[in-house]
This record gives structure tokens, sequence and C-alpha cells, in this order.
């Protein structure tokens, strides 16, 4: 099977040889409409750094430049493992509903073969600033029912839906899912994470970087199917990487941002500098919105092999 590295990450609790999901994700990335960020410099490193956690990160993304009202942090207790740090984006739909959406993979050990409950889901949001950010509990999880760490034949789909109860004051916005995805969009990309190798703390701003859509014959190594965007590396080699799992690629349209797709996984194990592959939330759309109105189909369980967690997790063991 081709090589893929997933974007998510844990921070370690109770570190054995058997915790795959060894990394520990916070703050981190960024892609175009009002105004252009510097691109960043991407790379991580297999070894974990001496407080024992890998850390995924975009290397050298910008502060953020907008409030960003519709970014969240996403954070999924396993307890004895770790707790994995993501992010996503709120929308709405039709029926007025509003929910997060991010990435199966935040929400399930390999192996597990199903989701964590979601009240072990917590997502913070209100502001790019770290310390400015308000936890809510999720009152809802669902993950796509095709979802199966790519054991089967069929599309990926990793895509999940958080439901939560916006708390009283809480200022949070909402984008609109782009209505298509055409080739070599610019994008901007947002995401939780590290932004150097060696931070023992995640960046006080959430980070910003500017790219563009690719072709999928790019993203090949990493097994791309339908329903899956290929984002490319930015200019000077920057990319999101592991903690910015779930994280939007976001399109302007008519002066406002919308959202193109959310952050799945890498084309290179080891240094994260790659295109990178992203769940296409127009393909997804009408699911999405169906999981947050409360039209679902629950998650199919699947054995997965260990050869195929060790394939998935490189990184991180």
């Amino acid at each position: 099977m081709t090589s893929r590295t997933w974007l998510g990450g844990l921070t370690a609790i109770a570190m054995t040889t058997a915790s795959l999901l060894t990394v520990a994700p916070r703050p981190a990335s960024a892609a175009l409409p009002p105004q252009t960020a510097a691109p960043a410099r991407a790379a991580v490193s297999a070894t974990p750094p001496d407080d024992g956690e890998v850390s995924p990160f975009i290397i050298g993304g910008s502060d953020a430049t907008e409030p960003y009202l519709f970014a969240a942090r996403v954070s999924t207790t396993f307890p004895g493992i770790g707790t994995a740090k993501c992010t996503g984006t709120f929308v709405r739909t039709a029926r007025g509903r509003i929910g997060v959406v991010s990435n199966a993979h935040c929400f399930e050990l390999p192996g597990d073969n199903q989701p964590a409950p979601f009240t072990n889901v917590q997502v913070q949001a209100g502001s790019t600033h770290l310390d400015q950010l308000v936890t809510t509990n999720a009152t809802g999880l669902q993950l796509h029912p095709e979802w199966d760490w790519m054991t089967g034949a069929d599309r990926v789909a990793d895509v999940a839906v958080i439901t939560v109860k916006i708390p009283d004051g809480l200022a949070i916005r909402t984008v609109p899912i782009a209505d298509w995805a055409r080739a070599n969009q610019k994008v901007r990309l947002l995401g939780w994470g590290k932004t150097t190798y060696d931070a023992t703390q995640p960046p006080p701003v959430l980070q910003q970087l500017d790219t563009r859509l690719t072709r999928s014959s790019t993203c090949a190594v990493a097994g791309i199917t339908a329903g899956e965007l290929c984002v490319a590396a930015a200019a000077n080699g920057g990319s999101p990487c592991f903690g910015d799992s779930g994280g939007p690629a976001l399109s302007a349209r008519a002066g406002a941002w919308a959202l193109l797709g959310s952050a799945s996984r890498g084309t290179d194990e080891s240094t994260c500098t790659g295109a990178m592959v992203y769940t296409d939330a127009t393909y997804y759309a009408r699911w999405i919105e169906g999981a947050i109105d409360g039209k679902h189909k629950p998650h199919r369980q699947r054995p997965v092999p260990a050869s195929t967690i060790k394939r998935h997790w490189a990184l991180a063991g």
C-alpha cells in the first residue's frame, strides 16, 4: 500500500511502545483572499524531543491576520494514552444548526474500530489567541460511515462532525461550505500546532499559510481517492503537519471565506514538507449537513491490521 502520514497528534499521558499516536499538536498553519500571508518551511522528525512528544506542526507559518471566529481547536481524550489535538471549522446548515467539521482520524485510535465517546471531546473557540479561547464540551460526534483507516477499497472519507452547545457570550462565526473546487485554486490553511521542532508550548496565536491546490497525481503516494483534494506545499516548502488535522483549507468567495476542505494526511512520512491530502468538504457537504442536523448512519466498525496501523503512524513510532 502507499505511504501516508496522518496529521493528528497526541499529547502523551502514558507513553508505551504500543502508543502509536505519540504526537503533540496544538497550533499551526494557513491561504489567501483579503490579504496574503507569507508561506512557511515545514519540517518534522520521527525522533521525539526531550519532552517525550512528537511535534506535528507548520514551521514558519504566520500569525493569524484576521479574527477567524469560525476556527476551532479540538481535543479528544483517550484515557491512558493521551489527548489528540486537532483543528476544526464551524459551519451552519440550511436549518440553522451549527457544528464543527474536522477529520475522523482525530477521534479514533487505529485498531479501536470505534470513535471516542463524544463526552471525551472538547472544542475551544472564540479567539485566535490561545489564552483567550473558551472551552465547551461536545454534545455529539459523527464519523463518516465509510471511514476505516484506508483498509477497504472505498473512499477514505476522513471526515467528522462535532456538535456543541454554544455558551452564552462565546463569539463565533460560521463559514459556508464552498460550492466547488477548481484546479490550482488559491487556498489559505489554518491550524493549531507547534511552530518549531523544539517548542515545548504551542504558539500563542493561530497560524495561517497561503498555498494552492495542485494535481491529484501529486498526492498519489498518499493514496488520494474520490472526495479528496491535493494541496501543494507553499512556495518555500511550507506545509501542514501533525496537529493541523481537521484544519480548514479556505477559498475566497465574494470577499469572504468558504470551507473547501480539511487536513487529512501528508505525502512524506518523515518531513511533512510535501503536498498534503485534504478531505473535500464540497464533496461531503450533504453528509456534513445531515450529520449536524442529526440525520446520520452509525460509524461502520472494521478491524484494522497491525501492518496498516504501522504504515499510517510511521512518524509516531
